[in-house]
């Protein structure tokens, strides 16, 4: 684990992965603080967004940078856009589709901070044997994620 300590991360240096085939930068992965907190930068294109999901072990949060979105949170539903804070509390389902014609940013971050080791982790699965339900399965009880059936 890196040593703890100040940084100043900007999207040119962030590092890039695609999970779920959306193009994400971690600014600040989990082993940057401890596990207490991770960020990501995701750019959703048009349609793009994840299914309805939970995560048991942390809370996540979303900032409305660029884009238009459908949310569901806890069973509410919401069209949000730029400037739009959401918190999904831990055991919450939740789910998004980015619904303008254009790319949409958002800024994601968890307390604690394993979202950034989920994506870690399905960008390498997708990178190096491509989509396996088995694998994909792992990495969600792995990271204590449960999709909706």
């Amino acid at each position: 684990m890196e040593p703890l300590g100040p940084r100043i991360v900007t999207t040119e240096t962030a590092a890039p992965i695609r999970p779920f085939g959306i193009d994400m930068q971690v600014m600040l992965g989990a082993e940057a603080t401890g596990g207490s907190f991770s960020a990501v930068i995701a750019t959703l294109a048009p349609g793009q967004g994840p299914p309805l999901h939970r995560h048991l072990d942390r809370d996540e949060y979303f900032f409305v940078l660029e884009g238009t979105y459908h949310l569901t949170v806890g069973g509410q539903e919401s069209d949000i856009g730029p400037g739009t804070l959401a918190f999904v509390p831990r055991g919450t389902m939740h789910g998004f589709t980015n619904t303008g014609t254009t790319a949409g940013r958002l800024l994601e971050w968890t307390i604690p901070g394993e979202n950034s080791r989920y994506f870690e982790a399905m960008d390498a699965m997708e990178r190096t044997t491509g989509f396996d339900p088995a694998r994909f399965a792992a990495i969600n009880a792995e990271f204590a994620t449960e999709f909706a059936p």
